[in-house]
């Protein structure tokens, strides 16, 4: 479909205005148009529905889709004149547009008021994952007193795209102030399961100007060795009322003593039910090994599962989590907690390797999030304000459609 974006460079409040479907750009704006209608997409030079609208050029475009079945695209090249004194402190605020749909023309805007600060701190920061500490260097470049407050994600799949509904969350909003031109520090610790691992910092800022705006910090993670193991796949599957299959491939390991396969089953407490030796000789290996393990379980709620690795010197890795439903629970869709108090919710599809595009709309039908080419049997979807939303969810190679009502009483 075709997607038109608008992105202001403001320095004092809002200057978009909008007229009907359409919008009215002015000299503090411009607008990036996309294909996206085939897998390669294509940068417009003008706009079918409106010639009249101003397109900026673009040097080349990448898009790459995530595992959560949404994209990201890079843009390159892409040169924009803001009517500021140079050193000033900007918000980016970007609206994305879509048709919606591969043949509609006239689009509609999907995502608005997206804003992103630029100028206003500046943030370096690593993790030390022998110590399992991160720590930032926040800098305020303005004369008056910043206030905010950050959270911290762990980069699960090494990609480098953030992403809020597959990166595991590690701390939640934590309050910073920095002072005029100083400098502070913030540290952490990261769980031992996410060794190894990147994490993203998501900064967004309370006071001044640039209140609402947000930027993302990637600290990347130093002093450790490579990864014992290199899992290809991991998944869990249930075969009867009382049997869930649980099947892990790897195509390397370095110094692995074995696995244990732990469950999940709702009360938030993990229970290691099955210990695995490597296949691997010595522990190392760069053939594909095959591990499954039948767990009797006839919890008729859902169950997780995840895989513990644990090296010959007991440095331990976790895979990602799988969820499995129970035998009572019929539906090709569970969402839970429904209704959700906290305005974040788990979905789980039914037990087999598809390939979905999902849509969560609201009560007056405006599409909030999308997710396209999702392979996962579970997403999770947070940042829910109170309402009812429908989520639909269409199997790509099959085309058949399936819906639920998800209830937000509180956030």
């Amino acid at each position: 479909s075709f997607g038109l974006f608008l992105i202001q460079a403001i320095n004092y409040g809002s200057i978009k205005t909008y007229e009907g479907n359409y919008l009215q750009a002015n000299e503090d704006s411009f607008n990036i148009g996309i294909n996206n209608t085939d897998n390669i997409p294509v940068v417009l030079t003008t706009y079918p529905p409106d010639a009249t609208i101003n397109m900026a050029l673009v040097d080349s475009i990448n898009k790459v889709i995530l595992p959560d079945g949404s994209v990201n695209f890079t843009l390159y090249g892409v040169v924009v004149t803001a009517p500021i004194p140079c050193g000033t402190p900007v918000v980016v605020v970007a609206d994305l547009w879509s048709s919606q749909t591969n043949n509609a023309q006239r689009a509609q805007c999907v995502s608005c008021g997206i804003m992103y600060s630029a100028g206003y701190i500046n943030v370096v920061g690593l993790v030390n994952c022998s110590t399992l500490i991160y720590t930032g260097l926040v800098t305020n470049n303005t004369g008056t007193t910043l206030n905010g407050f950050y959270s911290v994600y762990a980069d699960i799949n090494g990609d480098g795209f953030f992403t809020s509904y597959t990166d595991t969350l590690l701390q939640g909003s934590t309050a910073y102030t920095v002072g005029p031109f100083a400098t502070i520090t913030i540290t952490g610790s990261v769980p031992r399961a996410n060794i190894n691992k990147n994490i993203f910092v998501v900064f967004t800022q309370s006071t001044g100007t640039g209140t609402g705006a947000s930027r993302v910090i990637l600290f990347t993670s130093t002093q450790c060795a490579p990864l014992p193991v290199t899992f290809k796949s991991f998944n869990a599957t249930r075969t009867s009322k009382t049997n869930v299959l649980v099947k892990w491939e790897t195509v390397s390991e370095i110094n692995n003593n074995g696995f244990a396969v732990q469950r999940n089953s709702g009360s938030n407490n993990w229970e290691t039910v099955t210990s695995i030796n490597s296949q691997a000789q010595s522990g190392n290996s760069s053939t594909l090994f095959t591990y499954t393990f039948n767990d009797l379980n006839s919890n008729k709620g859902i169950t997780q599962y995840r895989i513990k690795q644990t090296d010959i010197d007991t440095r331990e890795k976790y895979s990602e989590i799988r969820a499995v439903r129970g035998d009572a629970q019929n539906s090709k869709i569970i969402v839970y907690p429904n209704p959700s108090n906290d305005g974040q919710v788990n979905i789980v599809f039914e037990n087999k390797e598809s390939i979905r595009d999902i849509s969560l709309t609201d009560m007056s039908g405006r599409i909030v999030k999308q997710w396209m080419g999702v392979t996962s049997n579970t997403i999770r979807i947070e940042n829910l304000v109170t309402g009812i939303y429908t989520l639909r969810v269409i199997m790509k190679e099959t085309g058949v459609q399936s819906m639920e009502k998800i209830a937000i009483t509180k956030h």
